[in-house]
């Protein structure tokens, strides 16, 4: 008789447990899950000042891919599971043995999938939720203490485990992240534009990109040369359809300031003689690892347009512009003067017409060339690393699926190629 006492004790003891592990696992579960929705902006932030609000409050500080208690509730979850294949064995609901053990296992995962997973995100979206969240405080706190000592040792282990560089990777990934969901926000709806909320994600993104990432690079930059004459220059300056230009004298590296073109228009249309170094403006040079929002930052307190990048050697890289920034944020800026033209044209079968910036991996499959060499940028970086120089116009340059007539070069690049695929030789 007294076995029999005892053992429907262990039994009722088991079970007591086992729901009570389950009902703390519920409210942790809850509070997760309500975090989840003000974060994906299904939920509104609550306005009260009850502790539970306060600890809401505590918890959507965190970085968006922690959740919040993720040790409290992996470690309520495992003792619920194993509180429950207890009693279960206990109880002799199944069978001895592996398989007994195995259907006491999936029961017990059963219910604590629904007590952590299906009931909370059920609950969550329900008027009584402020209620529930009221009552789980308490076991928040206690779960808290109870997983204080995990805690402690994960957050050192991952202190000793991550790197400086690899903590910096993190961050960027967690503002990479934030932009993602703020797009997000803006297709499953919103009293905002799609529209504004892919703004405000490049913004986000934006702080991750340095200067060299967007510059235009020195052999793609259009500059005035003070060794030409005054026509020769202002033929330039009408033909390329840029406002500001750099005045050098023979080359980037020797830049002497910034021309605006419609100063040196206004002069001549005044009747005066024009002197393009009296119209320039001292140049801005800024670093190429700088950000781009450090940079930005420059750029409009010194109230200039167009600035330098210096590399780490003195020499110049390129230049970056406003609207090169500008356009990380709300896209490509195109106005009336720009050209829509096609970096690849079909122009018969076998036969293109290729524009020497265009990237090697937009290049037609049936040329077969290999896209993951790190080295090639564009079409024309290619056909002058082929060469060993920069080619002239109607120069071929031959490989092995193609042959690569040069239309159009200049002293420092590729323009564009006319390309035209080779016979397969048959096979005898």
């Amino acid at each position: 008789m007294s076995e029999f006492h005892s053992l429907a004790q262990t039994k009722s003891g088991l079970l007591i447990l086992w729901l009570l592990v389950g009902l703390w696992t519920f409210y942790v579960s809850l509070f997760r899950a309500f975090v989840d929705r003000i974060r994906a902006g299904t939920t509104p932030s609550p306005n009260d000042q009850r502790p539970a609000t306060k600890l809401v409050f505590d918890l959507l500080k965190a970085p968006n891919q922690d959740r919040p208690f993720h040790v409290e509730a992996a470690l309520l979850s495992a003792l619920q599971i194993l509180l429950g294949v207890l009693f279960f064995i206990e109880l002799q609901f199944f069978e001895s043995g592996v398989f007994g053990l195995l259907g006491g296992f999936l029961l017990s995962f059963l219910a604590e999938r629904m007590t952590a997973g299906l009931l909370p995100r059920v609950l969550v979206s329900t008027e009584c939720v402020s209620l529930q969240l009221s009552i789980g405080y308490p076991f928040m706190l206690f779960a808290r203490i109870l997983a204080f000592p995990l805690s402690a040792g994960l957050a050192a282990m991952e202190r000793l485990l991550f790197s400086k560089s690899q903590n910096e990777n993190r961050k960027t990934e967690d503002e990479s992240e934030v932009a993602d969901h703020i797009r997000i926000l803006g297709r499953e709806g919103s009293n905002l534009e799609p529209e504004i909320f892919e703004i405000m994600g490049n913004a986000l993104e934006m702080s991750q990109l340095h200067v060299k990432d967007v510059m235009v690079p020195r052999n793609q930059v259009q500059i005035l040369d003070d060794n030409d004459s005054v026509e020769e220059n202002l033929e330039i300056a009408r033909s390329c359809g840029h406002t500001r230009l750099p005045l050098c004298a023979g080359d980037l590296d020797r830049c002497l300031g910034i021309v605006h073109v419609k100063y040196a228009f206004k002069k001549l249309g005044e009747g005066n003689e024009l002197d393009l170094r009296a119209i320039t403006k001292s140049p801005v040079l800024l670093a190429s690892e700088e950000s781009l929002p450090s940079a930005l930052k420059k750029m409009m307190k010194w109230k200039v347009h167009m600035a330098l990048v210096g590399d780490e050697f003195g020499g110049i890289d390129g230049v970056i512009t406003l609207e090169n920034i500008l356009e990380e944020v709300v896209g490509e800026i195109q106005d009336e003067f720009d050209a829509e033209e096609l970096s690849v044209v079909r122009i018969a079968h076998g036969k293109w017409k290729i524009s020497g910036l265009t990237p090697v991996h937009d290049l037609p499959e049936e040329l077969g060339l290999d896209d993951h060499d790190e080295e090639l940028a564009t079409f024309g970086g290619l056909i002058t690393r082929e060469l060993g120089k920069i080619p002239k116009r109607n120069e071929t340059i031959r490989f092995p699926s193609f042959d690569a007539k040069v239309l159009n070069a200049d002293e420092t690049r590729v323009l564009e190629a006319e390309v035209s695929l080779l016979p397969i030789p048959k096979s005898e």
